[in-house]
């Protein structure tokens, strides 16, 4: 069995000298370099949190100035493109209007030597008739 003497006393204090030396040569300097870690760590977290938000921050205000530097760009091409649509409408127009006063011209220039060859025909007809006439009147004899 155990025998309880002076000796266990003795082993007793031996053991509190030695939580007291641990506790101030190691666990607390320990402890401190962890607890100062751990403090670093926080401070960096929060300084990377931070540039994230500025980072979202920049980029939409990156976004935003682009868009507005993009509006009169894009303003300025649609304007050019419906000023490019108008011009070709009305060039179409005045082809359109041309042709139509060119296919008048040709129309009645087309009836004028329709109705000019008619006369001369009309004019030939009796002429002809009476050449025709003949030529079969002379065959028959």
């Amino acid at each position: 069995m155990i025998d309880f003497n002076y000796t266990l006393l003795i082993q007793f204090f031996n053991f509190l000298v030695l939580l007291f030396l641990l506790n101030i040569l190691l666990f607390k300097p320990v402890m401190k370099a962890i607890n100062k870690r751990e403090k670093t760590l926080v401070t960096l977290f929060d300084g990377v949190e931070g540039i994230k938000k500025e980072a979202v921050t920049l980029e939409l205000a990156y976004d935003d100035g682009s868009r507005e530097r993009k509006k009169p760009i894009l303003e300025g091409k649609d304007a050019a493109l419906a000023e490019a649509h108008k011009s070709s409408m009305r060039l179409i127009e005045v082809a359109r209007a041309e042709l139509a006063d060119e296919l008048v011209k040709v129309k009645n220039e087309v009836e004028r030597e329709s109705k000019r060859i008619s006369d001369t025909l009309k004019g030939e007809v009796e002429k002809l008739s009476a050449e025709v006439t003949e030529k079969i009147l002379k065959r028959s004899l």
